[in-house]
């Protein structure tokens, strides 16, 4: 729970923004929860952030579509995350850090 002045906002909101960010950009999906977990310590989902006074920090796991230049969607990733949950919360967004944990070949192989 992240207290905003007189509002709250819950795990789930935080994790649903960022979510709904991430899903705006083409070729991009969170990668399902736990998987990275098992191999990074400290990590629980494929959403984390921290909150320091009005300043959000976010780790964002993510599966690309086959054939998507990796650092063009982290960026777009990146702004999109910065730009939802600064305009959803009020927050300012320090980093926002992207870590591509794998490749979505199913659409791939449809064409």
């Amino acid at each position: 729970m992240i207290r905003l002045g007189a509002a709250e906002v819950s795990d789930q909101a935080m994790g649903s923004i960022v979510r709904f960010a991430v899903e705006s950009v083409p070729g991009a999906r969170l990668d399902t929860p736990g998987r990275v977990s098992r191999v990074l310590p400290g990590r629980r989902g494929a959403v984390e952030w921290t909150v320091a006074g009005s300043v959000a920090s976010v780790d964002v796991d993510v599966v690309a579509e086959h054939g998507r230049v990796l650092p063009e969607l982290g960026d777009q990733v990146r702004t999109a995350v910065a730009e939802h949950l600064g305009r959803m919360t009020g927050l300012a967004v320090g980093t926002v850090d992207v870590t591509v944990t794998g490749l979505d070949h199913e659409r791939e192989a449809r064409r």
